[in-house]
């Protein structure tokens, strides 16, 4: 008996922790709309609204334009945080990297993300 609640007590909490993770990711996509491509580049327009972000991926080395600013927040792979404050114009370059991102300001953010081949 001891042994059939210890398993049913080590699924509930596997099934707690997995609704958990889902609930975290869980995050509405924001949009990604592939503006050009050619040989030497590709060219992206991203935008997030108040709440949307992107799922963990890695990221090609980029240049990116904020066409309209706000706040973001990268959740990296260990789990750490970093808020990024966007100015409109702001243009950043970044190297390959990994993350998840999500929008946690009050306007809509969009960038111009420009990615060499």
């Amino acid at each position: 008996m001891r042994r059939l609640v210890a398993v049913l007590a080590a699924f509930f909490v596997a099934a707690s922790v997995s609704a958990q993770e889902k609930k975290a990711d869980a995050v509405k996509q924001g949009t990604i709309k592939q503006v050009l491509e050619n040989e030497k580049v590709k060219v992206f327009e991203v935008t997030y609204k108040p709440g949307e972000g992107s799922a963990n991926r890695v990221r090609a080395p980029r240049v990116t334009h904020a066409v309209s600013g706000g706040t973001m927040l990268r959740i990296l792979p260990d789990g750490k945080t970093e808020k990024r404050e966007w100015k409109t114009g702001d243009t950043r370059w970044f190297q390959k990297e990994e993350f998840a991102n999500k929008n946690v300001g009050k306007t809509t953010v969009k960038f111009l993300v420009v990615e060499p081949k």
